[in-house]
């Protein structure tokens, strides 16, 4: 067996970034999507999104399995609250999901983590200011 072990899902249906931009506009203008607000992607949809994608490049070059992930560039962790990060992330992972439900010989899942640099990690010390900046991804230069 041949496993492409670094795979993200570049061509995801429109409709998820369709979610993202509204999310993003509601952080500008102070709105939060409801929780709860779906993302209506239709299985044809996902597999137009792969056929001649992922798929057709895992023919091309003989790998049996992919391991799947969101679109790297797409994750932005530095965009708005725990909220924010936790619904994008909820997003992008039920799409995975259902990406290797439909094509479960083809792909293996990994998850896109939510993160916020909003908060301090429980574990990170407290003392130190030379420390805290090795957690705070906002004190980078």
């Amino acid at each position: 067996m041949i496993i492409d072990c670094h795979g993200h899902y570049t061509t995801a249906p429109k409709a998820l970034q369709g979610f993202r931009d509204l999310q993003i506009a509601g952080l500008k203008n102070g709105t939060e999507i409801a929780a709860g607000t779906e993302i209506r992607i239709s299985d044809d949809e996902i597999r137009d999104s792969l056929e001649n994608a992922q798929l057709k490049l895992q023919r091309m070059r003989g790998t049996d399995l992919t391991i799947f992930s969101p679109r790297a560039s797409a994750m932005a962790h530095h965009i708005g609250t725990e909220t924010t990060s936790a619904r994008w992330s909820r997003a992008c992972n039920d799409l995975i999901h259902r990406v290797v439900s439909l094509y479960p010989d083809n792909f293996t899942g990994v998850c896109q983590l939510p993160q916020s640099r909003v908060r301090r990690p429980p574990t990170a010390p407290r003392s130190s200011s030379a420390a805290s900046k090795s957690w705070d991804s906002s004190a980078a230069t």
